[in-house]
């Protein structure tokens, strides 16, 4: 694991995080907004951004979509320089526990991975059969890994959660039947992933087995109204386990409970969500066409 990976991983403590139940929390109100925070915009001029991540060197990593490039934001001197250019609609951003870049690809509809020399390698090209029984690629959306490597990428065409190896290899779907999922999140102590269904305005939360990495057991989570033409998308959690999700107009956060704690405004309805910086207390956030952050009183966990 190179030192990049390893600081994304230690951005916090990993505190047990419960399957979420419907039962709420009685106990004392969470503070997560900062006294005196107020959402500031920073890079701008974007058509579609998302796929905010840190890379624990202080610079926050995001994709804009239609133009097909990966940004590298200076959080010091909030400058801005191309990344990575025709990236075939890049999205959903990761590391793996080399420190290689994931990526998921809109317009060609894949997973690939940056490797060290600059090539790309291709880890997954998803299908799906029609009612007319031919075969048809759908794209990839989001990804996540866990700290033993193992990839997760949401397939919303498909309905479906994919899980592959470290290695890249061995891709299967291990949940279906979803409508659209988008975000995907695991749990800091990850024994949850939580799942967003985009235009339902759904969360799910799933139970991890460790020792294959294999979702189980679907239990609703929340559910964000009312409706909206934006739907439930990126997410982050925090060093308590709080779920934060990028939805319509407002990042929102929910305890593992499922209740819900608070929500950050946000002027464009955001895409996605990720903690970045020394302390990592700071939450980046991108919307349509800008890059947005706020200072919290929680810290974040990747």
């Amino acid at each position: 694991m190179n030192d990049t990976f390893r600081q994304l991983f230690l951005f916090g403590i990993a505190v047990a995080s419960p399957l979420a139940g419907q039962k709420q929390d009685s106990g004392p109100p969470i503070m997560i907004k900062e006294i005196g925070a107020k959402l500031e915009k920073l890079a701008s001029g974007y058509d579609t951004v998302e796929g905010p991540l840190y890379d624990g060197n202080g610079h926050l990593l995001f994709t804009d979509i239609p133009n097909q490039r990966v940004w590298q934001l200076n959080l010091k001197t909030l400058e801005t320089t191309l990344f990575r250019d025709e990236t075939g609609g890049a999205n959903g951003l990761a590391f793996d526990l080399r420190g290689r870049l994931l990526m998921c690809k809109q317009r060609e509809k894949s997973l690939a991975r940056l490797e060290e020399d600059g090539t790309e390698t291709v880890l997954l090209k998803p299908t799906r059969v029609g009612k007319n029984k031919k075969v048809y690629p759908v794209g990839v959306n989001d990804v996540v890994v866990d700290r033993k490597g193992r990839i997760y990428v949401t397939v919303p065409g498909a309905g479906s959660i994919y899980l592959l190896d470290s290695d890249g290899g061995n891709p299967r779907p291990v949940i279906s039947g979803l409508k659209g999922p988008n975000g995907l999140m695991l749990s800091p102590d990850e024994k949850t992933l939580y799942v967003s269904e985009y235009k339902e305005q759904k969360l799910h939360a799933y139970e991890v087995d460790p020792k294959n990495g294999i979702a189980s057991n679907q239990q609703f989570f929340a559910h964000v109204k009312p409706p909206s033409d934006y739907g439930c998308d990126g997410m982050t959690v925090d060093h308590l386990g709080n779920l934060y999700c990028a939805g319509p107009h407002a990042v929102r956060v929910w305890n593992p409970k499922g209740k819900l704690l608070d929500t950050i405004a946000v002027p464009e309805s955001p895409t996605n969500c990720a903690f970045a910086g020394p302390g990592s207390n700071v939450l980046y956030v991108t919307g349509r066409k800008n890059v947005f952050r706020i200072r919290l009183r929680t810290k974040g966990v990747r």
